[in-house]
This record gives C-alpha cells, structure tokens and sequence, in this order.
C-alpha cells in the first residue's frame, strides 16, 4: 500500500487497507462471486465506463450499479440466467495508491489488467485501465463505497460479465 507524499496514514490502516484489495481479488480470482457484494456499503457505487466518458464526467457506462442489491442481482444473472462460454479470467492488479483521506473516505486508485483463458485456447489480454475507489469503515469493517472502473480501451470485449 502506498501513499501520497505527505499524506498522513497509519501502518494500521495501510494494512488494513492492502488486506480489503487482496482478499477482494483472492475472491474475484476463485470466481467466489457470491462475496463480491459483501465488499461494498449498502448504498454504493459500482460503474465501469471507458477512459474518455470518465474523462468528460459522463454518466454512460458499460455497468451501472448503485446499491448492494444490485450487484447481488448481477452474481443472480452470472450464475443463473447468463449463457457463456466457459471461461477463467485473472487480475493483475497494481498496488492501490491513497490519495487522501477525508470526511466521505478514503480516495484510493489501482491499475488492472484482466486476462482471460476460454477451454482449450491460450490466455489473452481482455481488459486493462484503472480503478477508482472511496472505501469507507463501516462499522468497523473496511468496504467500497464507490469503485469506478476505467477502461482504458474504447471498444470493450462483449463477454464483460465477471465482477472486476
């Protein structure tokens, strides 16, 4: 974990922190999807648009979550109603930065890459770009309450069905 010059940050909290994106992504990575919501606030944020819709504060985006439930209805749709090939995604995720720290949380960003291995075939680069995150302590117990996922590509797989 690292953090902005000047930017006052106990060892607590940085691990703290490290130990919220590492189990995160040990539970993306295991497709344990049905955690995933378990990482957000109640009343959350979850979008995943492309670098020049962020880049221009544009509400357009590939996903659009808002609440807890909403990403539980998307684990519903991945298991249940989702028709795709099978498939293995993997993340390799940047150390998260900490850019600040205030009243709403804590400002936090990641690069990622995501490569994806369908049966029989070779891994490839599916999606790179960055991610943007408040996290909040809620109730003792460090959760997302934003997670803005840029792309750094314009034109993005259509098989975007794995939490990210």
């Amino acid at each position: 974990m690292i953090a902005a010059p000047g930017l006052e940050a106990s060892a607590e909290l940085r691990q703290r922190l490290a130990d919220l994106y590492a189990v995160y992504d040990a539970a993306l990575d295991e497709g344990e999807y049905e955690r995933w919501p378990g990482f957000f606030t109640e009343a959350c944020v979850y979008r995943i648009t492309s670098r020049e819709n962020y880049a221009a504060g544009l509400p357009v985006a590939l996903v659009y979550c808002e609440s807890r439930a909403m990403l539980a209805d998307r684990v519903t749709a991945l298991r249940d109603t989702t028709l795709y090939a099978p498939r293995i995604v993997r993340r390799l995720m940047g150390a998260p930065g900490l850019s600040a720290i205030g009243p709403d949380g804590m400002r936090l960003a990641q690069s990622f890459a995501l490569f994806e291995t369908m049966l029989n075939e070779p891994s490839m680069l599916f999606l790179c770009g960055r991610c943007y995150d408040r996290v909040v302590d809620d109730a003792g117990t460090l959760r997302f309450a934003e997670r803005i996922i840029v792309t750094d590509a314009t034109n993005v797989p259509l098989s975007l069905i794995f939490p990210i």
